[in-house]
Formats: C-alpha cells, structure tokens, sequence
C-alpha cells in the first residue's frame, strides 16, 4: 500500500510511517513530495486546515500511483482567548475521498506572543530570532515551549492518528455506520 506525504520534511514523513505501521500490518511504502501548502509560513486558524488539505490535493494531482494522499500542516489557532499550535491532517484516498482530523494544541507562551508583537514579526521568524538567541540547536517549536520535554511530533502523530481511525475504520467502528 503506497501513501505519498505532500512534504519532505524528514519529521512528517517519519511521523506519518510511525503511525501507520502502528495501524497496518501489511507492506507499506511512505514516499515524500514537496506539496505547496500556498499559505503563510506559520498558517492562522482556518489556514492551518486548508495547508493540510492543499497539500493532500496537490500530491494528489502530481502522483498518480499512491493508494492514499497525505497533508499535514502545523498552525496556531485561537481558542477561548489563547493561542495554541495544533497540526492538521487531511487523507484524500485514490477515489477523492477525504478525511480530515487534528491534533490537541499547545498553548503558544506568552513569552512568545509578547516577542512578536514587541517585533512586529510572524511566529516563525520571532522563534528564529529567539533560537538563536538562546542557541537552541535542532530546534523544534514544542521542544522550544516545553523547555525539552514534548516534541511537535507528538501532534503530528497525533492528527494522523486521528484521521488513520476514520480511513481504516473496523466493521464495529461508528464511522461505518450511516
């Protein structure tokens, strides 16, 4: 079974193999493709579900041998009056259909936030500046937030986790039922 990642980042392709071995037991190929997300570098609320499905689609549209086709796109959400980052996933399989899910959100430190609006600056190039004035090495934004205790891996694993549970549902599942 083929599954082509709209991304070649080395975390979301190790991500999304991880899961799905933990789902299937048959051979698996997972293969990479540098999808465009066509939105911002650190996509906003409803942008962070478009990137992942635009990726899902444009990996769609450029290989045609792939059982199933995967977007994954991290953004920061607001909820409730904070802002959080949480990664969405989308699975388009051979047929079009589409599956979506996400993953919990980490709340974005206030530290952070008040950087960015002291710099003016996006979230991406505030956590440059900050990684390497704190030289962090290897730096990973969850890792950066949690003082080294979480991973951002964790939500991507997370939204594919939640949408491999709606494509490969069992009979006994509620997303068979009509």
């Amino acid at each position: 079974m083929k599954f082509a990642v709209g991304s070649e980042s080395e975390r979301k392709i190790y991500s999304v193999t991880k899961i799905i071995k933990e789902h299937l037991s048959e051979n698996i190929e997972v293969v990479g493709f540098p999808a465009p997300s066509n939105v911002p570098e650190t996509p906003w609320d409803n942008e962070t579900h478009d990137g992942a499905r635009n990726k899902a689609l444009a990996t769609k549209n450029a290989i045609s041998d792939a059982d199933y086709y995967i977007g994954l796109e991290s953004g920061l959400i607001e909820r409730y009056g904070n802002i959080y980052e949480e990664a969405w996933c989308c699975i388009i399989d051979r047929d079009s259909h589409e599956f979506l899910g996400f993953s919990s959100g980490l709340k974005v430190p206030d530290y952070i936030l008040k950087k960015m609006r002291s710099l003016y600056l996006p979230h991406n190039e505030t956590m440059t500046l900050l990684e390497k004035e704190h030289n962090l090495i290897d730096a990973d934004t969850w890792r950066t937030y949690s003082g080294n205790k979480i991973l951002r891996e964790i939500s991507l694993e997370e939204a594919v986790q939640n949408v491999l549970i709606q494509v490969f549902a069992s009979d006994k599942s509620f997303y068979k039922k009509s």
